[in-house]
């Protein structure tokens, strides 16, 4: 069972500087979409994730034991906490908004909640329930929101849900195999595993080859991949990997709550429309929150 923390200004500082990078993600992969097909640019999220932090496993190679016991969850890291969000977060905004995006995103607390009650004995108590139950309707309204009817939903509007599933696995396994871990080793295995697949995939796909052909124009969204790479997943990834052990999995995922505040901000100064209903669905699922981690 999870043990509550008291939750120190170092903390909220780690939690503050996630939100704002992660809420600027969004942006970032719009704009290694204007010349790079999505999953490409997972692809060098990933991949470019991995370089940032060979300095730190220059560093730490020595500190890199793992209990044989539990590698066979790093894998599971980087699928679910890396590699699959990361696809249908590119995918996804082919067709809908990052503003949107990250709109939906924030319900990731809600699937830490409920995948933490259902196989990793976190107690779901009466405020939790009706916090997951407020929080689906929210995302339902933003679901619904473009549609006229079921048979006219757009699936790549479930695409954030579903990362936000694979999130929600994630940081229940991190907490629960690797709390005693030290976070910067975890994340070095987790971006060694997927690499293993994004980088041979980069040349495979031509991406590698487009560079080399239109340097120019590559540069366009390299540059803003280089940051969502370094910044807003390689070493964002260490620091989430820290404030999970120091806090608990679901305060951690409450970065997601600033994060849409960050990426509508960022969405509508990129001429982004953002409707008013995505604004009461984003306030539902704010609220479903908020009474769910009221204990």
């Amino acid at each position: 069972m999870e043990q509550h923390k008291k939750i120190q200004a170092s903390d909220w500082l780690m939690f503050t500087g996630l939100s704002v990078i992660w809420g600027f993600s969004f942006f970032f992969i719009k704009r290694g979409l204007e010349v790079f097909q999505p999953m490409q640019v997972a692809s060098f999220r990933m991949s470019i994730a991995f370089v940032a932090l060979i300095p730190l496993i220059l560093i730490n190679y020595k500190k890199l034991k793992v209990p044989l016991s539990k590698w066979k969850y790093i894998p599971l890291l980087g699928l679910f906490g890396n590699l699959i969000p990361a696809m249908l977060f590119c995918t996804a905004e082919t067709k809908i908004d990052s503003g949107l995006t990250g709109i939906m995103n924030s319900t990731t607390p809600l699937f830490a909640l409920l995948i933490g009650f259902l196989f990793y004995n976190v107690v779901l108590t009466q405020n939790k329930i009706i916090g997951v139950i407020v929080g689906f309707v929210g995302a339902l309204i933003i679901v619904l929101s473009k549609q006229h009817s079921l048979s006219d939903l757009n699936i790549y509007i479930f695409m954030p849900l579903l990362a936000t599933v694979c999130y929600g696995i994630n940081v229940n396994i991190y907490k629960a195999k690797f709390q005693d871990e030290n976070p910067i080793i975890i994340a070095l295995l987790q971006y060694s595993f997927v690499a293993v697949f994004t980088i041979p995939y980069l040349f495979y796909s031509g991406a590698i080859h487009q560079i080399q052909q239109e340097p120019i124009v590559a540069w366009h969204s390299i540059k803003y991949l280089l940051i969502l790479g370094i910044a807003g997943t390689g070493y964002a990834l260490v620091f989430f990997n820290i404030l999970i052990q120091r806090t608990s999995a679901l305060f951690a995922t409450m970065t997601t709550y600033m994060i849409p505040l960050v990426s509508i901000i960022v969405g509508l100064l990129d001429n982004e429309k953002i409707l008013p209903v995505h604004c009461l669905g984003l306030f539902t699922i704010l609220i479903g929150i908020y009474i769910g981690s009221r204990d």
